[in-house]
């Protein structure tokens, strides 16, 4: 079947490492992908407001956006999925979780609809990072003031036992949320059923779309289910080679020069 939906991750794979893209090509590749009927998500863990800010000269009825680890979808600035923790399993996060291993010494980012929250007293070095990736960062006294809703909870962790520390992560909620991988020393916790997958699958559903019509690009751990589900699976030349393992194949070019864009070029538009 002919390609119907292209979802993308964007660090390292869409984003330039700077976080610029070629907007030119990105335009104009979504002018022909429209003419085709296709549309393009853009998956990421960054804020909705992030993204839109990210791609705000962009103009394109056909780009959709995943934003925080699949906890929102927007489709032409309209929320269509809202995938928050309630009320009660922020309670139970805050009350309890927060105080247990292997959280209780960690870093945390709780994201929200408004704004972004860490408690007062992380390093000013983090804080400082994290301001260029998290809108409105605010420190508060205590994650118990904050009264926004939250979509996910960012964990800091080293890049080389992330994998150890989602495993743990993932024992101790048993269910109740779920931990990704998100790269880049990030670890973020979303409720039950969320992440960039089950979002990629809760479009297809929506729009009647079968797994052949999906094609998909990723460089990180966290991508690997997506590329492994979707019918035509890339990975990015620069990813890791466990990623490009799982993949039907690899880009051509890397993220610095517009792999994804090239490779849809290609694939879909010749």
């Amino acid at each position: 079947m002919a390609i119907k939906l292209i979802a993308t991750d964007l660090n390292g794979t869409l984003l330039h490492g700077d976080q610029t893209y070629n907007q030119a090509l990105l335009q104009q590749t979504l002018m022909a992908l429209k003419q085709q009927g296709i549309r393009l998500v853009l998956s990421s863990g960054n804020q909705y407001a992030h993204l839109k800010q990210l791609f705000a000269k962009v103009t394109a009825d056909n780009l959709v956006m995943v934003a925080e680890n699949g906890a929102s979808i927007y489709v032409n600035d309209e929320q269509v999925f809202d995938g928050s923790l309630s009320a009660s399993e922020l309670a139970q996060f805050v009350a309890v979780d927060r105080q247990q291993e292997p959280l209780k010494s960690s870093y945390l980012i709780m994201v929200g609809e408004h704004g972004s929250y860490t408690e007062i007293g992380a390093p000013q070095a983090l804080i400082t990072a994290a301001e260029k990736f998290y809108d409105n960062l605010q420190q508060v006294t205590d994650f118990s003031a904050v009264t926004d809703t939250i979509k996910k909870i960012s964990v800091s962790a080293t890049p080389a036992h992330a994998a150890q520390k989602v495993a743990k992560l993932n024992a101790y909620f048993e269910g109740r949320l779920k931990a990704h991988d998100s790269g880049y020393g990030v670890i973020d916790l979303v409720t039950a059923g969320v992440g960039k997958l089950p979002a990629i699958q809760w479009l297809m559903q929506r729009w009647q779309l079968t797994e052949d019509q999906l094609l998909a690009f990723g460089d990180g751990d966290n991508d690997k289910p997506l590329l492994q589900y979707a019918g035509q699976g890339v990975a990015m030349v620069n990813a890791t080679a466990s990623v490009q393992a799982v993949a039907d194949q690899v880009s051509e070019l890397d993220n610095e020069h517009d792999g994804v864009l090239k490779m849809i070029q290609k694939l879909v538009l010749s």
